[in-house]
């Protein structure tokens, strides 16, 4: 399976790292696919525009919606947000890799676990069932790599010290958890990444 993973917090440059990396590998005659998801999808995407309506659930653990999960809803909303990403995993992800593309996920499951431990305020999440199934399936990625920087240039590049510094925490466990390849882009140039990037790549194959 070729799915090569880039997870990391908001700002670090996952997204022009995994867009240069597409175009090597087009002008190499792959057949590549981006594909990207984090959370809210279907179901709690529309059942949180719903919510926002109403000041009970202002909040902002959730900045796409401006809304907060009170605590016991937490349960129900993670299995939503779970649930609701599973056609997302298997639509962006899953099934077209199996039809042959060389997909570069530039956030994926990791992410949904960490944007699902955020947005819910729970961080035992990581040891529920959903979040477990999230990180099993990246035993399923041909190379998955920690994009980082440290929290003063994350701040610099999006703004939301509070969200960099938690998401920064949570992610940094996950990356030992499932053993990914770290590159830090705080004092690095893309072109410096790429080659990390590609040199694991290679190697792998």
């Amino acid at each position: 399976m070729t799915i090569v993973y880039f997870f990391g917090p908001d700002g670090s440059g996952k997204s022009t790292l995994t867009k240069t990396l597409a175009k090597v590998l087009c002008e190499r005659g792959y057949k590549v696919k981006l594909s990207w998801m984090r959370g809210s999808h279907t179901i709690t995407s529309l059942v949180s525009k719903f919510l926002s309506r109403f000041d009970f659930f202002n909040g902002p653990e959730n900045p796409y919606y401006a809304i907060r999960i009170p605590k016991n809803l937490k349960i129900l909303w993670q299995f939503l947000e779970f649930l609701g990403a599973l056609p997302v995993i298997f639509g962006k992800f899953l099934i077209p890799n199996l039809l042959g593309y060389y997909i570069l996920a530039d956030r994926y499951v990791l992410d949904l676990a960490v944007w699902i431990s955020l947005t819910t305020n729970d961080y035992d999440f990581f040891r529920k069932f959903e979040a477990k199934f999230l990180i099993t399936l990246t035993t399923q990625t041909s190379a998955k790599f920690y994009v980082n920087a440290n929290i003063k240039k994350l701040k610099g590049r999006k703004g939301n010290f509070w969200f960099a510094q938690k998401q920064l925490q949570l992610y940094d466990k996950l990356a030992k958890i499932v053993g990914a390849h770290i590159i830090d882009t705080t004092d690095k140039s893309v072109d410096q990444s790429l080659q990390e990037v590609l040199k694991v790549i290679e190697t792998a194959n």
